[in-house]
């Protein structure tokens, strides 16, 4: 008899709620890496830019106004990166909540499986070795009786 268990599609359902929680996550961890990998160029490109135009003594008025506007803009640019940094990495929060809560469901199911075929093993091992224990006695039967039969039989031609 083979091992079958009952909640085998609910495990199956369990296994894949868990990995698309999990893929959502990583998706998420990767749009935050992304915003930061996004910050710190323009943090960079900003700090360059600044030194760049400090170290240049002579820069001509619409220069500098055009300068000092581009670095307005990537103040903001970069305020508006953090904001979206910020909501990703609470909205990362609710999905490694899910993920854990898909996890923990689907370890319940397996936890349930492996308890199940645990039992379906020791009682498989005892029909095995009632089985065994069964043929051992009939070949013993069988051949005391076959002793029993063969004695009487000898001292029935013995006693004529």
């Amino acid at each position: 008899m083979q091992f079958e268990f009952q909640l085998e599609g609910l495990l199956r359902v369990r296994r894949l709620l868990e990995q698309q929680a999990r893929e959502r996550l990583d998706e998420s961890m990767m749009r935050i890496r992304t915003l930061e990998n996004n910050l710190e160029q323009a943090f960079e490109w900003s700090a360059r830019t600044a030194r760049l135009c400090l170290s240049m003594e002579s820069l001509p008025a619409g220069e500098l106004q055009f300068v000092d506007s581009v670095l307005r803009q990537t103040k903001e640019a970069i305020a508006q990166c953090l904001r979206k940094k910020q909501a990703e990495e609470q909205r990362a929060e609710g999905l490694r909540a899910a993920y854990l809560l898909a996890r923990r469901a689907r370890k319940t199911v397996e936890t349930l499986r492996e308890n199940a075929f645990r039992l379906y093993q020791i009682e498989s091992a005892r029909r095995e070795q009632s089985t065994l224990d069964d043929n051992y006695l009939g070949k013993l039967l069988h051949s005391r009786n076959a002793t029993r039969t063969a004695s009487s039989e000898s001292s029935a031609e013995l006693n004529p």
